[in-house]
């Protein structure tokens, strides 16, 4: 539920009235106990921790005026909400623009979770990827313990950027209407965090989606490059003067009443130019499957994916792949207020690298090759 709040003229502040527009505030708070482990590899023990998670909390500000012509402005900031933190809120942004919208389509500029991670985390069953057990832990990543990674000014070849699920910053982009079923939208981030050396990391990402007015069904593709963000680095590959990687993901869904199901496939290939090392590209695809059926008091979600070995251009790299799989109950205490149970568990090959949610790997969140990560949290979400 959304709550205005009303601008209020200061008597005597201006000469002269002051339109004000009206803003809306809304987010969602969620905060949950978590139990973590990860199992010992090698000479690395394994270790367990409780803690806080506040996952996908977040407070909106919005804002539109409409400028006529059946077009408006609009306004959106997002900040990161982390009642955890004994500092009080941290205030970064997450999705966050200023644009214009319009029967046309809409053209935003800003900070932006693009949509070939958006058509990932709307397909998840597990509360939209908001934590443990979702889909980002074994899509968009090749392991490097990655699984969410925001922004693009860190990128070089001594920290590569390997995350296809990523937020970008510097962003413009442009979403269509809806034709039909059909609609889709283009990213772009620009080159302001270019170097002298040449390095110009920046994002392309392109994606559609077909789902006709009353189907039972969706299906959805995208595509995703990376310029001068070195992932094959964090891969193992070293050196390097420039860099090009893509993502490809093909998905969809179907609906049977209170059952839905999904599928989809992703190919990640990474390649590093002027490369120091015998290999210069690593590659590797995945599959995830997935499950929800909802309940009067409820819904029922649940997961399914599987990462194969990587390949390099001198040859496979044996027993990198993994499989994640997730499980979850979503009580709902009211129209606002929701309890949740998620038990999210990834099981490594022997050189595997995937990770779960906040799972303490090495004790600094890196994992070992072929540690297991398992999760359980239960939480208590609020929106408004």
């Amino acid at each position: 539920m959304k709550k205005s709040l009303i601008a209020v003229a200061v008597a005597g502040l201006f000469a002269a009235p002051v339109a004000m527009a009206e803003v809306t505030l809304s987010g969602a708070i969620n905060l949950g106990i978590e139990y973590t482990n990860s199992t010992s590899s090698g000479a690395t023990p394994s270790l367990s921790r409780t803690q806080l998670n506040a996952n996908y909390s977040h407070v909106d500000l919005e804002s539109v005026d409409d400028i006529g012509g059946g077009n408006k402005v609009i306004f959106h900031y997002q900040l990161n909400a982390t009642p955890q933190n004994a500092t009080g809120v941290n205030n970064n942004n997450r999705n966050s623009f200023l644009g214009v919208m319009g029967s046309w389509g809409a053209f935003k500029m800003g900070t932006n979770e693009n949509v070939y991670e958006r058509m990932m985390y709307t397909a998840d069953p597990l509360d939209g990827a908001v934590g443990p057990g979702g889909n980002l832990m074994i899509l968009g990543t090749p392991g490097a313990s990655a699984a969410f990674q925001a922004g693009q000014a860190s990128c070089s070849p001594a920290s590569g950027c390997v995350d296809f699920y990523r937020r970008t910053d510097q962003t413009i982009w442009y979403e269509s209407p809806n034709f039909g079923g059909i609609s889709f939208e283009v990213d772009y981030t620009l080159s302001a965090f270019k170097q002298s050396s040449g390095v110009n990391p920046q994002v392309l990402s392109i994606g559609g989606k077909w789902q006709p007015e009353g189907a039972p069904f969706f299906i959805d593709a995208a595509y995703e490059s990376h310029s001068d963000m070195f992932g094959a680095n964090a891969m193992g590959i070293t050196g390097g003067n420039s860099s090009s990687d893509t993502g490809i993901q093909v998905g969809g869904g179907f609906s049977f009443g209170d059952l839905s199901l999904g599928l989809r496939f992703e190919q990640l290939s990474y390649k590093t130019d002027g490369a120091t090392s015998a290999a210069n590209k690593y590659d590797r695809d995945a599959y995830w499957v997935s499950v929800k059926y909802n309940l009067p008091s409820g819904y029922i979600g649940a997961e399914l994916g599987m990462a194969n070995d990587g390949k390099t251009n001198i040859g496979d790299v044996n027993d990198t792949g993994a499989v994640m799989f997730g499980i979850g109950y979503f009580h709902n205490l009211s129209k606002q207020s929701q309890l949740q149970f998620i038990y999210g568990l990834t099981n490594n090959d022997n050189a595997g690298t995937y990770t779960q949610a906040a799972a303490p790997g090495n004790g600094t969140g890196t994992i070992t090759p072929g540690q297991d990560s398992s999760v359980i949290h239960v939480g208590l979400k609020h929106t408004f």
